[in-house]
């Protein structure tokens, strides 16, 4: 016989993160504006997103970490595509082995799930889960990347930013 996985409000209970009063209220409120548990708790300043994040993690079964630029393999990142990033708010960071490892910000995202492992073809995808704010900011680095190898080369001026004159003449 299998148990059933906490909810993530026994979780969060039984860590002492939040307390039965502020988990009833969190689930009235959820009943009536159809939102995330956890967003409504961080939202109430009752609970911390990384403590949220790591306890979703936790009752997923995935990892939980931060988006590291250093530690992104652009190259891995630039065969997914980016309405299916944008879409489901995840990023795939690098390959390890065999698999993809990809943030996301919902774990629950089945739609997104199926969508990575199509894109990712024979290679198997290992969710991890990361701040949504950390993935948008990947998602928009990837972009200017992109977006920046699609100009001509610069005339000798390392900042792409600055515009361009030219010298007057006496």
């Amino acid at each position: 016989m299998t148990t059933s996985p906490k909810r993530l409000g026994e979780l969060l209970v039984g860590k002492g993160l939040i307390s039965p009063a502020q988990l009833d209220m969190g689930l009235s409120e959820q009943r009536s504006t159809k939102e995330f548990l956890g967003a409504i708790l961080v939202r109430k300043g009752w609970l911390e997103e990384e403590q949220l994040l790591k306890t979703l993690a936790e009752q997923a079964g995935i990892p939980y970490g931060h988006l590291e630029a250093a530690e992104i393999d652009w190259a891995v990142a630039r065969r997914f595509s980016p309405s299916l990033l944008l879409e489901h708010h995840c990023f795939p960071t690098h390959m390890d082995g065999q698999a993809v490892v990809v943030a996301i910000a919902n774990p629950l995202d089945a739609w997104a799930t199926s969508a990575l492992e199509k894109e990712a073809g024979f290679r198997q995808v290992r969710l991890m889960l990361a701040p949504e704010q950390e993935i948008l900011a990947a998602i928009q680095q990837a972009h200017r990347q992109a977006v920046k190898s699609l100009k001509p080369p610069s005339q000798g001026h390392d900042d792409d930013d600055t515009e361009q004159t030219e010298p007057t003449v006496p």
